[in-house]
């Protein structure tokens, strides 16, 4: 079962294996049984309920399920992508977006738009100190000044295609940070600009300001982290493992963090980054706004498309998608979350931990210094691009893929429902009970529901949700049976009092089905397959019963012993007389499997046992103990170790039609005197036909003899030898040798005066 994605390990074990077992005592009751072997589908742990859909609900790394945050929609801007927020000193909200490079102003319920760039996308916003917005913008990027009434003047032009990030210093001065050059410009309030950190990057993606006057900033394509001193004195806090740095923040201890994403390979070199979304990000505390976003552009590249949309970053091999970094004032450096899934958009401290906007998936993720996390809310977006202080404790959320803002409660909401993913049986399977760990604060309550169907997406065919199920301890699931099932959960609570659901499980009981032998292979006569050595040395032939097979010649165990080790099947060996067959065989339903091995002549449809109750698929047929002929065997698998009797069900496959002949053929030969002497030989054989024949003349090296006919293809063949002139003068031994089909072999001699 999968564990949490993160964090702590999960403790709620011995309940669930109680659970466990509470269930399968109870299928019996439920249903009648149809096998002997339940299965139970179990949702536990993170990871479990991140797969599914959730609705009001966080999930935190110990997987533990519980209401979510009140979230609220904020007044549409109908932009595709929101970028940036950021809040003037009189409260008010502004929004960045794209593709029109617009800032809209949201008040009294509407989304007015406030400022219409010439640009394109408005990656940045910051409020100033003089009253005013400051928007950057992308591509050919520029620094606007935006007055309470919406008149705007280009404050800055650095010359460079990106602003990625804006914030102000304590001497008021706004830091401006670009690509594709990668400096942050320190522009004072008269538009005069200087550079404060000019890098060997490409681009300078975020910036955060401590309540010290530290700059601290993030590159990409190398995924650096800088901190610029109030006496301009550049120092590299951080090289990291990542190749773009998404947001920074910093928390009241001083440390750093950041959001990383696009995982390096090892020795893997730097490249220019993949066009990706601008992430904004707002951060700072009262007296210092910060907000900040970025687009990764390669250097040299043409301006990106009018629409850049979100995307998440190259998933590199064996690596992390992106994780959230912790760069403490001592130097150390902590990874407090990752994920191969999701990408970290957005990061913003706030006072119980972190908040962690992700995408593709649109959830806010609560992140603490101890490495435990919650996720506590999935917006209706692809990307979560901006994270936001907002009053009374709330939080502003903004989103891409669709561009909205959405307004984070501080407390939990009413009600929410998880829905999980569709679980697949593998075959139509009769449901056991449903049960679930929670615990039930006074005034809270979950239900939860099932449905069914036989296709793997839920649509009008499956069953209605069922009513709910009234106790946790177990209730027989009232769907239908099929192959699929879902479950869907719904926690309400009071007074700011939430269950938390820990696991749910459901027994389920696959319908049997019926085993299948594939293939059934018959191996060539004699070829066997030793199985490995015992501590005797003592040599067994796979699929051969004991006692069966011929004797092994004196010393053959001792000369065995010095061989090097033989695995099932790794060394073919030859033994005359045995005839192996082996076969492939599986079950639907994952089922043990025994085999029973029958055999019959070709032409008879009577079977005989040859073996019965085999575990392995092989089986060595020690053939000297039927007559020769044409032989059939017939292997039926059956899953009766995994199901009762009666349940059990079988499937069965014959082979081709083979030979057994263990006897050798007759050779009768005879001299022909002639000026040449000739040797006339017939061989004949009771099964198969002979396959050659050879002479061999007093002793020397054997030669061979082609058929009369001149083919081998019958039972009986005739042979002629004309002798060459025999020297010394005779008499002289002529041998014939033939061999059959199988590899019987008999000689006959001949003296030759």
């Amino acid at each position: 079962m999968t564990r949490s994605g993160g964090g702590r390990p999960y403790r709620g074990g011995a309940r669930v294996r109680l659970a466990l077992a509470l269930a399968l005592a109870s299928l019996a009751a439920a249903r009648p049984a149809r096998g002997a072997q339940a299965q139970f589908w179990t949702i536990e742990g993170a990871q479990d309920f991140l797969d599914g859909d959730t609705e009001g609900l966080s999930v935190d790394s110990e997987g533990r399920v519980r209401l979510a945050p009140a979230t609220r929609a904020m007044p549409d801007t109908d932009a595709p992508y929101v970028w940036c927020l950021a809040r003037d000193g009189k409260g008010a909200l502004y929004a960045g977006t794209g593709n029109d490079g617009k800032v809209f102003r949201m008040e009294d319920g509407r989304a007015t738009a406030f400022f219409d760039a010439a640009e394109l996308e408005v990656h940045a916003l910051a409020a100033g100190p003089d009253g005013r917005l400051y928007a950057g913008t992308s591509p050919d990027g520029k620094v606007y000044a935006i007055d309470a009434a919406g008149k705007a003047e280009t404050f800055y032009d650095p010359g460079d295609k990106y602003v990625w990030a804006l914030a102000f210093d304590h001497a008021g001065r706004l830091l401006v940070a670009t690509g594709s050059e990668g400096r942050i410009h320190r522009v004072d309030e008269a538009g005069k600009a200087e550079v404060l950190l000019a890098s060997s990057e490409t681009h300078i993606t975020a910036l955060s300001v401590d309540a010290s006057g530290n700059v601290y900033a993030g590159s990409s394509p190398g995924g650096i982290l800088y901190r610029v001193d109030p006496a301009g004195k550049v120092f590299v806090l951080h090289d990291s493992a990542y190749r773009e740095v998404k947001s920074l923040d910093v928390g009241p201890d001083g440390s750093l963090y950041a959001a990383v994403i696009d995982g390096k390979e090892k020795e893997d070199a730097v490249r220019p980054p993949t066009v990706g979304p601008p992430v904004p990000f707002p951060g700072g505390d009262a007296a210092i706004t910060v907000t900040e976003s970025f687009a990764i552009v390669p250097p040299g590249v043409p301006a990106p498309a009018p629409s850049p949309r979100p995307a998440e970053a190259p998933r590199p091999a064996g690596g992390s998608k992106g994780a959230v970094l912790r760069l403490m004032p001592s130097g150390e450096v902590d990874t407090l979350w990752s994920s191969a899934e999701e990408t970290p958009h957005s990061v913003i401290r706030v006072e119980d931990g972190l908040l962690v906007g992700t995408g593709n998936k649109g959830k806010i993720y609560r992140v603490r210094d101890d490495r435990t996390w919650s996720m506590i809310a999935t917006l209706p977006a692809q990307q979560v691009t901006a994270v936001h202080r907002g009053p009374g404790g709330a939080t502003l959320l903004a989103t891409s893929n669709p561009g909205k803002v959405f307004e984070l409660a501080a407390s939990p909401g009413a009600r929410g429902t998880f829905t999980s993913k569709v679980k697949d049986t593998d075959t139509v399977s009769s449901w056991g009970r449903l049960r679930w760990e929670a615990t039930l604060p006074a005034g809270s309550e979950v239900q939860v529901r099932t449905r069914s169907g036989n296709t793997g997406t839920p649509d009008s065919t499956w069953s209605d949700w069922s009513a709910p199920y009234a106790r946790k301890e177990g209730d027989p699931i009232a769907s239908e049976s099929a192959r699929f099932l879902q479950v869907k959960a719904m926690l309400a609570g009071q007074d700011g009092g939430s269950p938390v659901l820990d696991s749910i499980s459901a027994a389920y009981l696959q319908r049997n089905l019926r085993p299948q032998v594939q293939t059934v292979t018959v191996h060539p006569p004699g070829e066997v397959f030793q199985k490995p050595l015992s501590i005797t040395g003592e040599m067994e032939i796979l699929g051969l019963e004991p006692g069966q097979g011929p004797e092994p010649p004196p010393g053959a165990a001792s000369q065995r012993l010095a061989m090097p080790p033989a695995t099932t099947y790794s060394r073919k060996l030859y033994q005359k007389g045995i005839q192996t067959f082996s076969w492939k065989a599986d079950d639907p339903n994952g089922d043990t499997l025994a085999y029973d091995v029958h055999y019959r002549s070709a032409d008879d449809t009577r079977l005989r046992i040859l073996r019965k109750g085999v575990t392995d698929p092989v089986v060595a047929w020690d053939t000297t103990t039927v007559p020769n002929g044409r032989y059939v065997i017939r292997v039926t698998a059956t899953d009766s170790p995994s199901n009762p009797e009666g349940l059990a069900l079988a499937g069965e496959k014959e082979s081709r039609a083979f030979e057994v002949d263990n006897t050798p053929p007759t050779v009768t030969a005879v001299v022909e005197r002639r000026s040449t002497p000739r040797v006339r030989a017939v061989v004949r054989d009771d099964s198969s036909i002979i396959r050659k024949a050879e002479y061999s003349v007093d002793g020397g090296p054997w030669q061979d003899i082609h058929p009369t006919d001149g083919i081998n293809d019958e039972i009986e063949e005739s042979f002629e030898v004309t002798l060459p002139d025999l020297a010394p003068p005779g008499p002289h031994v002529v041998v014939i040798r033939a061999t059959d089909l199988l590899g019987n072999v008999a000689t006959s001699r001949v003296d030759v005066p």
